[in-house]
């Protein structure tokens, strides 16, 4: 039997999926990435643009969700 995928809300109380679009903290920067996976208490997300990438997990609280139009013109732009 799989196992029930977890609920996540980010903090907006926007409610988070495989695939979303999301602007997460790392470093004292904020990125843009994809959420790849939703674990029991966290989030993986992998970094979309730029000249490099990263996977990295956070809290769903500390994530945004964002629309796929804002993030079409961020990696146009970078």
């Amino acid at each position: 039997m799989a196992k029930p995928m977890p609920e996540h809300r980010d903090i907006l109380g926007q409610d988070l999926n495989v695939d979303d679009c999301v602007a997460f903290p790392d470093s004292g920067t904020m990125f843009i990435g994809k959420i790849k996976k939703l674990n029991p208490k966290l989030v993986t997300i992998t970094k979309l643009g730029g000249t490099w990438s990263f996977t990295t997990r956070k809290y769903p609280s500390d994530i945004i969700r964002i629309e796929s139009d804002a993030v079409t013109l961020y990696l146009l732009r970078n």
